[in-house]
């Protein structure tokens, strides 16, 4: 098991429970978030180490900001069909992988990148 906590953020509600629902094999705790504001909201409330993110839902201006709000969370994007030039863009945007929203196993792999934060108690 993967010891991070996972946002999945999915334009489609039925992709984003059906993922989710495979993802708890993997990881121990997952939440699901319909937009950005609770993506964002989740994050500063529960913390995560991973999101999950479909680019129907977000555009690469918008995962840069998350990556450089949040430098902490790895952030695998997703797409119905996604191609090479996505994958290119996610990168260059700072997320980790770009993977189809139901290819399970390589969302695992690129999640498996994914280091956890540790913070020094203040």
């Amino acid at each position: 098991m993967i010891h991070h906590d996972v946002i999945v953020a999915q334009s489609d509600c039925v992709v984003a429970e059906h993922l989710a629902a495979q993802l708890h094999s993997y990881f121990r705790n997952i939440c699901v978030a319909r937009d950005l504001d609770e993506v964002r909201h989740i994050i500063y409330r529960r913390g995560a180490g991973i999101v999950i993110l479909d680019l129907d839902l977000a555009d690469y201006g918008e995962l840069r900001a998350l990556t450089s709000e949040f430098h902490s969370v790895g952030f695998v994007c997703t797409h119905r069909l996604p191609d090479e030039q996505m994958w290119r863009e996610t990168l260059s945007a700072g997320g980790i992988d770009c993977c189809a929203h139901d290819d399970i196993h390589q969302i695992v792999r690129a999640s498996r990148r994914v280091r956890p934060a540790f913070h020094a108690a203040a």
